[in-house]
């Protein structure tokens, strides 16, 4: 999975990799993949602890990672005693962030799953009537819980993800019309 990273004002290309029960991480030094400076990589295991809290181990050194997240892709993670603030856009979100704003999406627009993971809860029902950005499904990949948000705002059209159900890369969960 392809995302975008912005901190402090510098954006760098973050490519994630499972790899087993273990995710290889390479951090590009800017915001496309070089051949004239390689990414820093990095192997991690990750445990959930509890919702927003993890357990991470990376190149033999352990810590406790602790997360918050708004709607717009800004993260504050305490890692041990040090507070990282910054945004993560995928490959969507970057080309409309690169573009200069917010768009108003038209037609049906579906939520798909990111990556492998299982639905851990889903936050509506079918027909209901949801706003740009508002949680439709939860799932958790790669030990985090990712809240999946309405492109727009609309009715929920199609409801396919259940509550403990695997899902993979790109499956459809719902749309929102």
């Amino acid at each position: 999975m392809r995302y975008h990273a912005i901190v402090s004002g510098t954006e760098r290309l973050v490519v994630v990799t499972a790899r087993g029960s273990s995710y290889r991480i390479a951090i590009h030094p800017g915001p496309v993949e070089s051949g004239d400076a390689p990414p820093r990589v990095l192997d991690v295991d990750a445990v959930h602890l509890r919702p927003g809290s993890l357990s991470l181990l990376a190149d033999g050194r352990s810590a406790r990672c602790d997360i918050e997240a708004d709607a717009d892709g800004r993260f504050r993670v305490l890692l041990g005693e040090e507070l990282h603030a910054f945004e993560l856009l995928d490959d969507r979100k970057h080309r409309m962030h690169k573009a200069g704003g917010k768009f108003s999406l038209e037609g049906p627009q579906r939520v798909d799953a990111p990556m492998p993971g299982k639905v851990v809860r889903v936050l509506v029902q079918q027909g209901d009537a949801v706003e740009e950005g508002q949680g439709l499904v939860v799932v958790e990949a790669m030990k985090m819980e990712n809240e999946l948000k309405s492109p727009k705002a609309g009715v929920v059209s199609e409801l396919l993800a259940q509550e403990g159900q695997p899902v993979e890369a790109g499956a459809k969960l719902a749309v929102v019309t």
